[in-house]
Parts: C-alpha cells; structure tokens; sequence
C-alpha cells in the first residue's frame, strides 16, 4: 500500500473516554467507500482491473498448454479458457488482499482509494495491487487493523487454493540437464500440504496453474509481511513494539543482504527498502497501549508470514 498522510480527519480528544466506530456489514461499508469514491478512481480501478485480468489470463494459457502438454493458438478460446485456471484465483487472492485494507479503512472513516492492480508483461502478468491511503491513522487500533486485514484476507483466499492447485498437480519428469529450467522455491505451507499428500516433501512438482496462483498468493503476502518502512508488517510491528520495531527492520535488512547473494531480486527489494526508509515513521499515538487481542493477531501473522516466506523463491 501507498501511504499519502493528509490531514482530512479532524478529533477531538476527551479523557478516559474510548470511541468505537459502529460495526458495519460489508454491504453497508461497500456502499458507505462508494459514496466516497470520485467517478475518475472507479474509472481507473476497473480499467486496470480488466487489464490485469487480460495479461494474467494469457499467461495462465501459456501456463496451462505447458502443463496439459496441448497446443492451441492465442485466438482458440480454449487458450483463454484454461488461462482462467490462473487468472481468476490469483486475481482472488490480490483483491481480497487489497479489500481487507479497504474495508478496514472504510470501517474507520479513514479516505483510501478503491484498489489499483498493476498490469505487467512478466512472468506472472501482474505487479500486484495497492490501495492509497489519503487521511492520517489517528490511532495504534487502526494502523494494526488497516495493516493486517489486508495479508488475513489474502491468506484465507491463498491458502485453499494452493491446496486445490496442489492436488491437481503431477510429479515432474527428472530432468538431467537443469541449467535451463526454472524452479521455484518451496514455502513452509506447500511442503506442509506436500508431504500430506505424498508422503515426503522429496519430490518435484509440475505445478498446476492454480498451483502457481496459490504460490505467487503466498509470496505475496511474505513479501507484504516483511516488518520494515510502511508495508503491512511494518504496520504491525510498529503497533506492537512502537519505535524498538526499528531494531526488527534492521536485522531484516541484514538478512535480506545475506539472501541477496543466493538470489538477485532481494537486491531490488533493498534498494525500494532503503528509498522508502526501513524504519516506521513516527505516529502520534505511539505509547498508546495495544490489546491482548491485536498481540494474539500479530502472533498469527508472524506465524502466516513464517508459513509464506521464500528465501529464494525463484532460480534460473
């Protein structure tokens, strides 16, 4: 997410007094941000929501002639077809993920855009989403809430269909040459959910489309969790730990220098890391208090994060 802090909120402060914001249900809140929404940042989300869906369904076909070893042109509907196994559930899993921030956000009155996906000629055809925050955080509860709803939310969406991706897979032919191969690392989960299925997590899979979808889903809820600048762990480690998470955001800018040298792309990550600012910016409410309830949530998200985490998630 992309933060533009703006002052659109005004509060008044009274003592010993805690205001909650009224629950809402989805249908309330969703008309609640669509009354908020300009007609332009409608325009611009659907637009890149349909061209991501165009570029992520291509690659989907090129992933599911590969995988069912069948040859049809681009302009044979059933290219198109299959790429929806790819497709729809990777554009599932990144707009559930933005929508947990959305709906969060909204629930606070908090001003955000609606989210924006990112068309991409690569080799997954997106470059993820993001939604804008455009008013400030005027509490440690919102800036936890808006930062994990969003990983949560795209977790439950990833983790059942890496599993389904998973089952509908088939063990690799053994490959005597690899230097032309690319393979892609193994998160904790899918060798969990391997080793269920197999018996042993010492096997190669040629991995269904559905299965790349689910596995680009939880690469991008590690990468989203990693506890720096203002990404969502960072978020979350600032609610829970306030300004010691800075120590967190530095040895994780360690790590990542080590794993730099056995795979490139965390050398990108530095660099966007370190023009961002590892470090959380200051927030006005940082000694407030954070509940037992939120800590046992950034448990879980460590826990999600462990469970998604690559250190080399793709050699060539």
């Amino acid at each position: 997410m992309d933060y533009n802090f703006q002052p659109h909120r005004i509060i008044e402060v009274y003592p010993e007094v805690e205001i909650e914001p009224p629950k809402r249900d989805i249908v309330s809140l969703l008309k609640k941000a669509n009354k908020r929404l300009t007609q332009k940042q409608k325009t611009i989300s659907i637009m890149l929501l349909l061209i991501t869906f165009f570029t992520t369904t291509f690659i989907g076909g090129v992933d599911y002639l590969s995988f069912y070893k069948v040859s049809y042109g681009i302009f044979n509907i059933k290219f198109w077809l299959g790429g929806l196994w790819y497709s729809l559930p990777l554009m599932t899993i990144l707009l559930s993920h933005e929508m947990g921030h959305f709906l969060t956000a909204t629930y606070y009155g908090i001003e955000c855009t609606p989210p924006y996906f990112i068309p991409a000629p690569t080799l997954i055809g997106t470059f993820g989403a993001f939604i804008k925050i455009k008013s400030p955080f005027l509490s440690k509860k919102e800036l936890f809430d808006v930062g994990i709803g969003g990983p949560l939310a795209g977790f439950i969406v990833a983790v059942p269909v890496l599993i389904t991706g998973v089952l509908l897979s088939k063990p690799a032919p053994q490959i005597l040459n690899t230097k032309d191969v690319i393979t892609f690392g193994e998160p904790l989960l899918y060798k969990i959910i391997v080793l269920i299925k197999y018996g042993t997590t010492d096997i190669n899979l040629m991995l269904h489309p559905m299965g790349f979808a689910g596995w680009i889903g939880l690469l991008v809820t590690a990468l989203n969790l990693l506890p720096v600048s203002q990404l969502d762990g960072g978020h979350i480690s600032y609610a829970v730990s306030g300004r010691k998470s800075f120590y967190i955001a530095y040895i994780l800018g360690v790590i990542l220098v080590i794993l730099s040298f056995f795979y490139n792309g965390w050398i990108i990550w530095l660099v966007l890391l370190i023009i961002l600012g590892l470090k959380h910016p200051p927030f006005l409410f940082e000694n407030e208090p954070l509940d037992k309830k939120r800590k046992t949530l950034a448990l879980i998200a460590l826990l999600i994060f462990i469970l998604s985490f690559i250190p080399v998630p793709v050699r060539f």
